[in-house]
């Protein structure tokens, strides 16, 4: 009878204990998805953050995932980037580098709140010969649709994360 006594004992400690771990566990789940959440509110506030596209979409519809260092970048006042284009051009140069490129200032910066589900962006930037209207919706985690529309191609959409600007 002790033993039976002694056993039910252990279980219901033994139980206990493993409820107890899996709380633990949901608060730290919690913990870290807050502490994302601060971050990426920081960088967004900061506007100092680098777009990682991990899948592109064209305004025909053809999805492409992709797997190479592409980036966006944002850093107050003056932008970069670097994303591949799938799509239609409008004009066709002689000498086009391809894609979408360029090293300018983020010209009509506007940063909007959108309470529970994030933040948008909204910018333009010119190219060497080319004018463009950037769109960010980015989650509370990062994680971020980019849609791009230019003058001479086609618009075409990007989905990634922001990171923080990695020092070269």
């Amino acid at each position: 009878m002790k033993n039976i006594k002694l056993i039910v004992v252990i279980i219901c400690l033994l139980a206990s204990a493993n409820s107890f771990a899996q709380l633990s566990g949901k608060a730290k789940r919690q913990q870290k998805k807050e502490l994302k959440m601060q971050e990426i509110e920081q960088l967004v506030n900061n506007q100092k953050f680098t777009f990682i596209p991990r899948s592109l979409t064209t305004s025909s519809g053809y999805s492409k995932d992709l797997n190479f260092s592409y980036e966006l970048e944002l850093n107050q006042d003056s932008t970069k980037a670097y994303l591949p284009f799938w799509g239609r051009a409008y004009i066709a140069k002689i000498n086009d580098e391809g894609g979408i490129l360029f090293e300018t200032t983020a010209d009509d910066l506007e940063i909007k709140t959108l309470h529970e589900k994030g933040f948008e962006v909204r910018f333009k930037a010119k190219g060497k010969e080319d004018t463009y209207q950037i769109k960010m919706e980015i989650s509370k985690q990062g994680y971020t649709s980019l849609f791009i529309t230019s003058n001479n191609k086609s618009h075409i959409s990007y989905y990634g994360q922001i990171e923080a600007i990695k020092k070269k």
